[in-house]
């Protein structure tokens, strides 16, 4: 089994197939992650403000929610943004989850012809790894990055992956990135917040006052759930 990062969605060949894994710790898939793992039916990633009010429009009355950010700050007019924190079993349990955002649901609408397509987080690391090798096929973990650049914290994600699939499968093999991320994630695992805090979105976060959120999605392997894109629906 071969598993290959990319630093970013539009570096993925096209035809690439399946298993894929999309990471974007902050905070698009930590909050998929947290809005199943709390009950949510399913999540809805679209791409635009007005195709997601389209949507929930479409849904009866009570049981779509709107969430998501711009600049990282929430929609006017949304009933969620786009922190974890706020998917609690109060707000989402039973819902469907309506989200956009800037870079994690544009990452999986890029992916969408990839089968199977899963969601990823430090918080679901080990649940993705082991899923991974039950299917042992290779795989590809896709990081989202910030507006088209590199992001640290997704490529560290990665690296945490690859260290609990390294556990699962004896003899795997690893590109030159999945062997980078390892030994990035293992090197600091022992502080990852230090090395977060060089990632330029943690630093605009952190400026905004989003620190609480940071502390979250940096939890590891909280949750035994596996997100599952299908048809553009995302559930466990």
């Amino acid at each position: 089994m071969k598993v290959t990062v990319y630093a970013l969605p539009a570096l993925v060949p096209a035809g690439t197939p399946g298993p894929a894994v999309v990471i974007d710790v902050l905070r698009a898939t930590s909050v998929m992650v947290t809005a199943l793992a709390h009950g949510a039916r399913s999540v809805r990633p679209v791409a635009e403000i007005e195709e997601a009010k389209a949507l929930a429009a479409a849904f009866p009355p009570g049981t779509a929610l709107c969430g998501g950010e711009r600049r990282a700050l929430p929609i006017p007019g949304f009933a969620l943004g786009n922190s974890p924190l706020e998917y609690t079993p109060e707000k989402v349990a039973g819902k469907t989850i309506i989200l956009t955002t800037t870079n994690g649901t544009r990452a999986l609408a890029a992916l969408r012809q990839v089968e199977p397509l899963f969601i990823g987080a430090f918080l679901n690391a080990r649940a993705v790894a082991r899923t991974l090798a039950q299917l042992g096929r290779d795989a590809a973990l896709v990081c989202s990055g910030t507006r088209g650049r590199f992001s640290l914290d997704d490529v560290a994600c990665a690296g945490l992956i690859v260290a609990h699939l390294k556990a699962f499968v004896p003899g795997l093999e690893l590109d030159d990135l999945a062997y980078a991320s390892l030994v990035l994630y293992e090197t600091h695992r022992s502080n990852l917040r230090e090395l977060i805090a060089h990632a330029g979105h943690y630093q605009y976060l952190i400026s905004i006052g989003l620190e609480p959120d940071i502390a979250y999605c940096l939890k590891q392997d909280i949750f035994d759930l596996v997100p599952r894109a299908v048809a553009g629906e995302v559930t466990v």
